[in-house]
């Protein structure tokens, strides 16, 4: 059986930045409460919620072999909460802006390179939100309203059931 990292990053402090959080958050809280109904749906299954980014990450991921990530998104003109399913096969190791930032696809592509046991199948839902930057606990109600349905989606991910990987949805 694979294992599966379910992986929410952002940072409570801004706001909506936090979505992939608050999403693991309910995820665990939904497992517990009900681990009868959802012991098959999250067997071998991990949910870590995180805040740090780039080579930080690498010691989270390694040892999975599908990985699922959740994070805000920066688009021009956003709608807060449209969602975005990205395989990880389409996305490139683009160098991050300093050497001391690295994306997720460059930390991956390291992992592979040093040798560690990094994860082959990776899904992102990429969730956009307008204001990323702004100190301020809690999420703004369209990012609230998304939720149900991002973890909809993450569920249909984890139990292979098929969902459209390149048409955004809107959470209200």
């Amino acid at each position: 059986m694979k294992k599966t990292l379910v992986l929410g990053l952002g940072n409570e402090l801004y706001g909506d930045d936090g979505v992939g959080i608050h999403i693991i958050q309910k995820l665990e809280k939904e497992a517990n409460e009900e681990p009868d109904n959802n012991n098959h749906l999250f067997q071998d299954v991990q949910l870590e919620a995180c805040s740090l980014t780039g080579l930080s990450l690498l010691e989270i991921i390694a040892g999975f072999d599908k990985l699922i990530i959740v994070d805000t998104i920066k688009r021009e003109n956003p709608e807060t909460g449209k969602f975005y399913i990205l395989d990880g096969s389409e996305l490139r190791a683009i160098p991050g802006p300093s050497p001391h930032y690295v994306s997720i696809p460059q930390a991956i592509d390291i992992g592979r390179q040093i040798g560690l046991h990094v994860p082959t199948d990776i899904k992102i839902v990429a969730v956009e939100a307008k204001n990323l930057y702004n100190l301020g606990e809690g999420l703004t109600p369209e990012m609230e309203e998304s939720i149900p349905k991002i973890i909809t989606l993450i569920k249909k991910i984890l139990s292979g059931d098929q969902y459209n990987d390149k048409k955004g949805s809107s959470g209200t």
